[in-house]
């Protein structure tokens, strides 16, 4: 443990007399950092510096905790007074009232943190936190109100207010080993684990280097000890270190990503994190409890708007507060004082307000983390426990409490300030984004999907999948019931009533479209397909999409991938198509807004293509009755300069620099083209009318770029790290005959009319390095 010769933070001191000292201070000559000992001057001196340079007080305050942590548990009463009064220079509800109203209270703050950061009060604070006698963790309740306890607790939301007004704080304090594995330590204490945990949570989001969980003493030991509301706020720790956000230096390029790997000892610490915590047996069960068990409320049967739910709330509980609660100390009491408000009136901040907030602000946590889990290495094992656990029915049941009406449409309807009466904002906003995100994961390509059913809707599958014909799915999965939906509506079907309720624009379509697309992705299931269809959600989504004109990039996709899912290798569904599209202008609508927008529309597109050679080879009854039919769809894509435009464009709006996860479906999807023009035998009739087509657009390096970008298809897809029974699932193509298609077309051989370099000029050959 560092001492205080040794400081934390800080270089060498050089020793002056005082009154050089003082009139270093006067000209402000001296940083913080040559202050380690400034507590050595005498008190006369430190009131002198503090007159003369207008310090408000703060040097003797400092020092005078500095003399108290040094005189043992005796003057820890003291010492506690003292370090609240520093913490109120930081956080004073007063105070930030009256600089809030003068429109100055961010200046008053960061005043006050200079001052405490130029007379080495940091240092103070750490070395207070950890040089107190270390607490009995293992039997944490004993000393829950302990004042050594409570001095930690004070130090730990001084350090927290430092993060939220001193940019790059974080930087600023050592990244060591004692310090982040104290830190842990104090997550199982009921009055200081959170803040332990958001100071945790900041010193980690401050430094590039992801926390090893594997380097943690004591870890499970650590979260066995943690009740309901440590492991919570310990979710905060969690989605810092088993999220990939880090993991790459380049966040979106796949080009500069793929580099990273490649480099010599590169890892992911995401994975070897989440495989850590899988160790542990109970984290998943005792997560999934905090799902089921966390209060929900305020629910009231007269209203039908969320916003207005909560307002009435607030206002019975500030009915039924007693007046002469001390705010503050309620909000001390619950968590530590590390709620900062500005209100009108301090009374009107409620301890059952915060704790309402908090309940919500766990599910959010937890459902995040659960997500996190979903999307690792670990995923088919953390789906198929969660299964088990019932999490499915436990999700439909919280579903149930949701109130997705965010607005009345009503004159005179509260809202938060500078918010417009279209604002969607509310405190289950974030609540809502995360548990369909995790609805998402936990179906996404999973063996578990039909658990979003109740038994009477598999019943009604079962039926549709005996009458599928040529489609039936043999060796149908049946679940175990007893982790189904319960009653007569499972998740799945009450997402997809909310989603044909909801407005065009809405926040939410995009997470409740994804939800549902997640559900039919994989092998692709015609009784999967016909149970949604029944349900009227293509009609819906393809209806919405033409009559509403829209707009926003995200819900654009999400429909387009939706209804991409919808229609894969289903008749039926193109049929259902048609009768959205009945006429030439909405036909010609929808034509637009695939071409206008096609990175969004690329994955729907694939679906046409897909569905047309499985239609052709497959069902050609289907198919003919189809053609007889007139279906606009199906003419569209059949084609010829139709699909050579639609390759022509796919391939020029992406490049290898400019690749993205978003836009990377753009390269697979012209695969798909030329993998069936090659099946059959017209690969050189697409390429020589791409070389035509790049001429006349004046696209010269058209089929250069294109050679770039299936070189980068083998690095990204042909390494041994790469899952791509996804791709193969999807496309009902093998994963061979992708790898080959791929290999024939960046042949060397000038002379093969199936290889890119057949058709490109001298200069843009490939050279050998």
């Amino acid at each position: 443990m560092a001492s205080r010769d040794q400081p934390i933070i800080g270089g060498k001191f050089r020793k002056r007399p005082v009154t050089s000292v003082l009139q270093a201070f006067t000209h402000q000559q001296l940083g913080f950092r040559s202050y380690q000992h400034i507590w050595q001057l005498p008190s006369s001196v430190m009131e002198m510096m503090d007159e003369k340079l207008s310090k408000h007080g703060m040097p003797q305050l400092l020092s005078k905790i500095n003399e108290l942590s040094r005189q043992g548990k005796s003057k820890h009463k003291e010492l506690l007074e003292f370090l609240k009064m520093l913490l109120k220079k930081l956080s004073n509800l007063d105070c930030l009232r009256r600089a809030y109203s003068e429109g100055s209270s961010h200046d008053v703050l960061k005043e006050n943190c200079q001052i405490i950061l130029d007379f080495d009060g940091i240092n103070l604070i750490l070395e207070i936190l950890m040089n107190t006698a270390t607490l009995p963790w293992s039997k944490y309740s004993s000393c829950e109100n302990s004042e050594e306890l409570l001095i930690k607790n004070v130090c730990l939301d001084i350090l927290r207010r430092f993060f939220l007004l001193v940019e790059k704080f974080g930087e600023k304090l050592p990244y060591t080993s004692d310090i982040l594995n104290y830190l842990f330590t104090l997550l199982v204490y009921p009055n200081a684990h959170v803040n332990a945990a958001h100071v945790l949570e900041l010193i980690l989001n401050s430094h590039k280097e992801m926390l090893d969980l594997n380097t943690v003493p004591n870890l499970k030991e650590l979260i066995s000890v943690m009740d309901d509301k440590a492991l919570s706020n310990f979710c905060q720790i969690l989605s810092v270190t088993i999220s990939d956000l880090d993991t790459y230096e380049h966040k979106s390029s796949l080009y500069q990503q793929n580099k990273q790997k490649r480099s010599k000892g590169f890892f992911v610490m995401r994975d070897i994190n989440q495989e850590c915590l899988m160790s542990i047996p109970d984290l998943l069960p005792r997560l999934v409890h905090i799902v089921e068990t966390t209060p929900y409320q305020p629910r009231y049967p007269a209203i039908t708007n969320e916003l207005d739910t909560w307002m009435q709330w607030i206002d019975n509980q500030m009915a039924e507060e007693d007046e002469s609660v001390d705010v503050e100390s309620s909000l001390d009491d619950f968590i530590g004082d590390s709620v900062n408000l500005y209100c009108d009136d301090p009374q009107s901040i409620m301890h059952h307000s915060l704790k309402m907030a908090t309940h919500v602000i766990h599910r959010v946590e937890v459902f995040y983390v659960l997500g996190l889990f979903l999307v690792g290495k670990q995923r088919k094992k953390v789906q198929k426990q969660l299964a088990e656990l019932k999490l499915i029915p436990t999700l439909a049941d919280i579903f149930d409490n949701f109130i997705w009406k965010c607005t009345s449409g009503k004159i005179g309807t509260r809202r938060l300030r500078g918010h417009n009466s279209s604002c969607e904002c509310s405190p289950e906003v974030a609540l809502k984004i995360q548990f369909l995100r995790l609805v998402h994961s936990l179906c996404d390509h999973s063996e578990h999907k039909h658990l979003l059913l109740s038994r009477t809707e598999l019943t009604e599958l079962k039926k549709l999948n005996e009458g599928a014909g040529k489609s039936k799915v043999e060796n149908f999965d049946v679940p175990d019931k007893s982790l189904m939906c319960r009653g007569t509506k499972g998740l799945l079907t009450k997402i997809v009533e909310v989603l044909k309720k909801e407005p065009t624009a809405s926040t939410f379509r995009f997470w409740l479209a994804r939800a549902v697309e997640s559900y039919l992705r994989g092998s692709t299931c015609y009784a999967d397909q016909m149970f949604l269809l029944r349900r009227g959600l293509l009609h819906h989504v393809a209806g919405n999409l033409i009559e509403n004109d829209v707009r926003p990039k995200e819900i654009l996709q999400s429909s387009f991938d939706l209804l991409g899912e919808l229609i894969k290798f289903n008749a039926d569904a193109f049929r259902q198509f048609e009768r959205v599209v009945c006429t030439d202008v909405k036909f010609k609508k929808l034509v637009e807004m695939i071409e206008r927008n096609l990175v969004d529309s690329n994955m729907f597109i694939r679906s046409l293509i897909l569905s047309l050679e499985h239609l052709q080879t497959e069902m050609s009854t289907e198919y003919n009755f189809l053609f007889q039919e007139e279906n606009r769809l199906l003419e569209y894509i059949c084609n010829f300069k139709q699909q050579v435009s639609f390759l022509q464009r796919l391939i020029t709006i992406i490049n290898v620099k400019s690749l993205t996860q978003e836009n990377v479906s753009c390269l697979n999807t012209a695969l798909v083209f030329l993998m069936f023009a090659h099946k059959n035998g017209k690969m050189n009739s697409y390429l020589a009318a791409l070389k035509q087509c790049a001429v006349r657009v004046g696209e010269k390096n058209l089929l250069a770029n294109f050679r770039d970008l299936l070189v980068f298809w083998q690095d990204h897809y042909l390494h041994k790290d790469k899952d791509c029974s996804a791709l193969e699932k999807s496309s009902r193509i093998k994963f061979e005959t992708w790898k080959d298609t791929v290999t024939m077309m960046l042949s060397t051989d000038q002379k093969q009319g199936t290889s890119i370099v057949h058709y490109l000029p001298e200069h843009d050959l490939p050279r050998d390095n």
